[in-house]
């Protein structure tokens, strides 16, 4: 089964279900997976595969994760409990400082408002009700009516019901006495509270659009019922035990409490539990009540949609068992313990910054998670977003930028990414600045993302923006320098930019980097002897990472490069493929991309051009060569005294090897 996995605003997620035969109608949405072909040419981010092309006018985002990004990643704790790994692990990781304390009040209780089907998204729901039927199960209840007489109460017996609904602002019962329906009202509120802890109340809900089509449910506890604020409906509530509360939480994979399935995880789910009961306690020390749904987390109740929860998941309620009344601490405090679906590889911190332990870093048991078996987005929850420029422009006029200013930049260009949480380029975007007809706003990153629909840019780790052209070809907006060298080796193939036509020439370029260069150059030269890039279905080099089905990754290119004699490791099973490429073992690599060796070779025996590339290197014959065709120049020091150095340590920026390539291009065969 294809499932994919839900995104709160910042709080519970869940993702889907795997074990055959138990499915479940969460709100899954089925997207389409981009496969890319890479054909030559671009040396741009260090990716297996690169975005793909936009549609013209379209801005493309690539990203990773799914939900905030912010506390505990449920994947993560999923591939840690894997890993061995037990929940005060989990969450000492995700919550880091916090401590693992037990509430003081052993029967603490939660008073929960009830959604039509809180397993759907808010955006297609409701907790307005035309009318609310209730029942007792397995006890009667105690059914107490609220007037401005004060409280008056009546005992409903197991097998009777009563429909509950609003007339002028109040609340009213239809009560069955013979064969006719009694009206009694009217109520401030009514409440319908079993007579025993293992009584519970059967509910049915009718909203404007009808009834309730996922049938009957079962709470534990009391349910109330209120006027609501939208006129001619009622709200309906649930004061439950918190231990029964969080038996019936569906915010992890249902089979990760579920014994005998591949995906069983009880670790992964008891330290969901603990969050799930320090979340609701937190919440509840400043408001009266918490939501069923995605705006806190979900909450399914006893029996939902044809069958019992506990049951079916019996290791849910297990977890809340086996950590009865354990909260998680700061400092005296409860901590807020958000959590979602999946960071990404990376979570990131609270957007105010007020809780030191919901902190970025890397999380590499998401990175990892899910396995393909189990879910066929795979490590990292990998997402791509189109959208065209009008939508896009349409999406963000009125959002608030960092300044608290209205933005209304006009018909957007161009997005770039302005800072991240960290200096990690894999850490989530805080920052970008969209640059429109009207001028640019700078933004952050969850006000961006709230912009969209949270199934659509799933998380703020933003990998990559690519816009739609502005510029001519190989032109970009970051060069101060080099900008008709770079435009020439563009052109020409050998290299590329970046989204948002950057071409950050101040990146140093790496060796599997240099290997792609080097095929395009020779392939450039030589078109009717091309070399053949093919996907390769193995590491050509024990450290060069290989993406079998996906041609144009970096073994692909290395192992290019390696079989036409152009590039080697640095042993026979080392390559190095993210370690900057030497000046001076790049002019080797050049004289062979150029067809030159020959040549190189005819130089005299200890022919020397740089000083800090001496006669017994394997590289000098290549550098004096390249230096005599003024293709490699180095630096003169001092000034004017006719001595050079090429500084052969020292990493290349991307723009030198523009400047380098291009003039190798003018070179004759």
């Amino acid at each position: 089964m294809r499932k994919r996995g839900r995104a709160h605003r910042g709080k519970g997620d869940t993702a889907g279900h795997l074990c055959a035969g138990r499915g479940r109608a969460l709100r899954w949405v089925m997207l389409p997976v981009y496969v890319v072909v890479v054909a030559v040419v671009a040396v741009a981010a260090l990716m297996v595969a690169p975005p793909p092309a936009a549609q013209a006018g379209d801005f493309v985002f690539q990203g990773r994760g799914w939900g905030s990004g912010v506390g505990m990643s449920q994947w993560g704790a999923w591939g840690a409990a894997q890993d061995g790994k037990d929940y005060r692990w989990i969450l000492d990781f995700y919550y880091p400082g916090t401590t693992l304390e037990a509430l003081p009040e052993q029967d603490a209780t939660v008073k929960v408002k009830i959604s039509s089907e809180p397993w759907l998204s808010v955006t297609t729901i409701t907790q307005d009700y035309r009318q609310v039927d209730l029942a007792p199960v397995v006890t009667p209840f105690t059914l107490v009516k609220k007037n401005s007489s004060g409280e008056h109460t009546e005992q409903i017996p197991v097998g009777a019901f009563f429909n509950v609904f609003p007339k002028d602002g109040k609340v009213y019962l239809n009560v069955a006495v013979g064969d006719a329906a009694v009206e009694k009202g009217p109520f401030d509120w009514i409440e319908a509270r079993p007579t025993s802890r293992e009584g519970r109340v059967k509910v049915e809900l009718r909203t404007v659009g009808g009834w309730v089509t996922s049938g009957a449910r079962e709470y534990w506890g009391a349910m109330r019922v209120v006027p609501s604020s939208q006129a001619g409906s009622l709200n309906l509530f649930n004061i439950v035990l918190m231990e029964q509360y969080l038996g019936s939480i569906g915010e992890v994979e249902y089979d990760w409490g579920q014994p005998g399935c591949r995906a069983y995880a009880p670790e992964a789910v008891k330290a969901q539990a603990v969050a799930a009961r320090t979340y609701a306690v937190a919440e509840l020390q400043s408001r009266d009540f918490i939501h069923d749904n995605q705006w806190d987390q979900a909450y399914l109740g006893y029996f939902t949609r044809g069958y019992c929860f506990e049951t079916r998941f019996p290791g849910i309620p297990q977890a809340a068992r086996d950590t009865a009344g354990l909260v998680l601490k700061y400092r005296g405090s409860y901590a807020v313990t958000y959590f979602s679906a999946h960071s990404g590889g990376y979570t990131t911190a609270w957007e105010t910054g007020s809780y030191p332990y919901l902190v970025a870093k890397p999380d590499p048991y998401s990175l990892q998670s899910p396995p393909t078996w189990l879910d066929p987005w795979g490590p990292g929850y990998p997402w791509t977003y189109r959208i065209s420029a009008e939508a896009l422009s349409s999406r963000i006029r009125g959002m608030t930028d960092i300044n608290g200013r209205s933005v209304n930049v006009g018909t957007v260009a161009r997005i770039e990414i302005m800072a991240r949480d960290t200096v990690d380029a894999d850490s989530h975007v805080s920052r970008l600045r969209i640059t429109g007809s009207n001028g640019s706003a700078v933004v952050g990153g969850h006000a961006f993302r709230r912009c969209f629909g949270y199934d659509e840019i799933r998380s703020t780790l933003i990998l990559s923006v690519t816009g739609p052209p502005s510029l001519p070809p190989g032109e970009f907006y970051d060069l101060t320098m080099y900008g008709t060298e770079i435009k020439k080796v563009v052109l020409a193939g050998l290299m590329g930019g970046y989204p948002n036509e950057l071409f950050k020439p101040e990146d140093s370029l790496t060796r599997w980097q240099f290997a792609k260069i080097a095929v395009n150059l020779w392939n450039f030269r030589f078109p009717d002897m091309p070399i053949a890039v093919v996907d390769v279905p193995g590491q050509p080099f024990w450290d060069v990472p290989a993406a079998p089905g996906v041609l144009g990754d970096e073994s692909d290119w290395v192992a290019a490069a390696h079989k036409a004699g152009l590039m080697h490791g640095v042993t026979a099973t080392s390559f190095k493929p993210y370690e900057p490429i030497r000046r001076d073992e790049l002019a080797t690599v050049m004289v062979r991309a150029l067809g030159l060796g020959e040549a190189a070779a005819a130089l005299p025996p200890g022919s020397l051009a740089f000083l800090d590339v001496p006669a017994d290197s394997p590289h000098s014959q290549a550098a004096a060569y390249l230096k005599s065709l003024d293709v490699l120049r180095g630096y003169e020091e001092p000034v004017g005294s006719g001595r050079y150095n090429l500084r052969p340590a020292e990493p290349l920026k991307r723009m030198h090897a523009a400047a380098v390539l291009a003039r190798a291009l003018d070179v004759p065969k």
